[in-house]
């Protein structure tokens, strides 16, 4: 276990990452711009390897950021694992990106009706902690549309603060994010916890602003996590809260 800790009575503000924790992706909407796009597949396909093509968007994000590549890159990674075990064509795959954002920045910003639905536990669990106190900020890495996204879903009243990637210029796992959202609030690190669903950028990036972390592993990806793990909202909730 890492040594940095969740400890409930030292809490004074908890983080939370948006895309896979608060909110989860509409898949029907999804298949709906994929298949518009040309691209052969059903809703329960992409529901099954999105959290897989999120992962991948995750380790990939860092490696593109600031260049043209970072533009449709979770779409991209959508498509591939839709595709599975096609071979890869480098400009087959482009064109379907390209298809695909067409149609979603025709809808308007494709970061918005995409990531609409709230989790299970999310508006319960966030008043929960509302309740006791606790003070709450969402840290995502975004393309600016962070705060949107809580206000389309009505998340956004439960945060004293929304920490955007893009506008603070340091993306997770990068320390300075969260050090840039403790300083909105002006507390410590010993006394914030942090909530999110990818290890490499959530946890890891946590750790290393000193930040004690809760991974919510729904799939079982990283059984090995040196951090509390979950497979839910409401489990992580109950640790904060020492339930």
């Amino acid at each position: 276990m890492s040594t940095v800790t969740v400890s409930p009575r030292d809490l004074e503000a908890v983080f939370f990452d948006i895309g896979g924790t608060l909110v989860g992706p509409n898949v029907a909407l999804l298949g709906t711009w994929l298949r518009a796009a040309g691209i052969d597949c059903v809703d329960d396909r992409v529901s099954l390897v999105e959290p897989f093509a999120r992962r991948a968007h995750a380790l990939r994000r860092q490696s593109v950021l600031g260049t043209p590549a970072i533009r449709g890159l979770y779409l991209e990674e959508v498509i591939r694992h839709v595709w599975g075990d096609r071979p890869g064509d480098p400009v087959l795959l482009q064109s379907a990106v390209d298809k695909v954002l067409a149609t979603a920045m025709a809808a308007g910003h494709a970061a918005v009706p995409v990531w609409n639905q709230v989790l299970p536990g999310v508006r319960e669990g966030l008043a929960t902690l509302r309740r006791r106190g606790l003070r709450l900020v969402a840290v995502s890495n975004s393309d600016g549309s962070a705060e949107a996204v809580l206000v389309a879903t009505g998340l956004r009243e439960w945060f004293e603060a929304v920490v955007d990637s893009h506008h603070v210029g340091f993306s997770k796992p990068d320390p300075r994010l969260f050090d840039a959202a403790r300083a909105v609030l002006g507390v410590q690190a010993r006394n914030v916890a942090h909530v999110g669903d990818l290890y490499e950028t959530d946890i890891l990036g946590a750790h290393a602003a000193g930040i004690g972390a809760i991974l919510i592993d729904a799939c079982g990806f990283w059984p090995e996590a040196l951090c509390p793990s979950v497979d839910s909202f409401e489990a992580a909730i109950a640790i904060l809260t020492d339930a």
